[in-house]
C-alpha cells in the first residue's frame, strides 16, 4: 500500500512539474519569486533574462539604446522542483517596443524585435537586436492545458518592463 502511494505522489508532482509550476494567481507586478539562481548583472550592452513560474526577472532593468544581446535562461529549479526532462514545461521571450506611456502586463506591445520560443528547462537561448530608446515589454506568452485547464503564462504575470537609453 505505502509502495503505491509513493508512486501515486510521484506521479502526482511529475504532472504538476510538467505544467510548468502551480496553478496559483500571478501578480500584474512580474510574478512570484519562486527563487532560484542569481541573474547576471547588466551593462546596458546586454541582459539575462530568468524565465521562471511566473516572473520574467531581467539582470537590469535600463540598457543602452543601441546593439543589445538577450540571454534568456529557463531555470532547471522551479519552486524546489527539478523540471528536467519535463514534456511541456517550456517558456518563451518575447521582447516589443510598448507606445508611449503605456505599462507592461496589458498587452499593448507593438511588433517583436525578438521572440525566442520553446525554451526548455536549464536551457539557454541568446538573440541580438538594435534597440531605439524607449520602453520595452519583456514577456511569455506560452499558453497551455494542465489538466484540463487553460494555463497562461502572461496572465500569470510572466512580463516585466526594461527601458532603453
Amino acid at each position: 500500500m505505502r509502495v503505491f502511494a509513493l508512486a501515486a505522489s510521484l506521479a502526482a508532482v511529475g504532472f504538476i512539474g510538467a505544467a510548468c509550476g502551480g496553478d496559483d494567481a500571478g501578480s500584474n507586478t512580474g510574478g512570484m519569486d519562486m527563487g532560484g539562481s542569481p541573474t547576471a548583472a547588466s551593462d546596458g550592452s546586454s541582459v539575462t533574462v530568468n524565465l521562471k513560474n511566473w516572473a520574467v526577472v531581467p539582470s537590469g532593468k535600463t540598457l543602452k539604446a543601441g546593439m543589445v544581446k538577450f540571454t534568456a535562461t529557463h531555470e532547471m529549479e522551479h519552486g524546489g522542483m527539478n523540471m528536467a526532462g519535463q514534456e511541456g514545461a517550456t517558456h518563451q521571450l518575447l521582447v516589443a517596443k510598448l507606445p508611449d506611456g503605456e505599462k507592461a502586463g496589458k498587452s499593448k506591445f507593438g511588433t517583436p524585435v525578438v521572440n525566442l520560443t520553446d525554451i526548455k528547462p536549464g536551457e539557454t537561448k541568446t538573440a541580438e537586436v538594435e534597440l531605439t530608446p524607449g520602453t520595452y515589454e519583456l514577456a511569455c506568452l506560452v499558453v497551455e492545458q494542465v489538466g484540463g485547464k487553460t494555463v497562461n503564462h502572461y496572465e500569470k504575470g510572466m512580463y516585466a518592463q526594461v527601458t532603453a537609453k
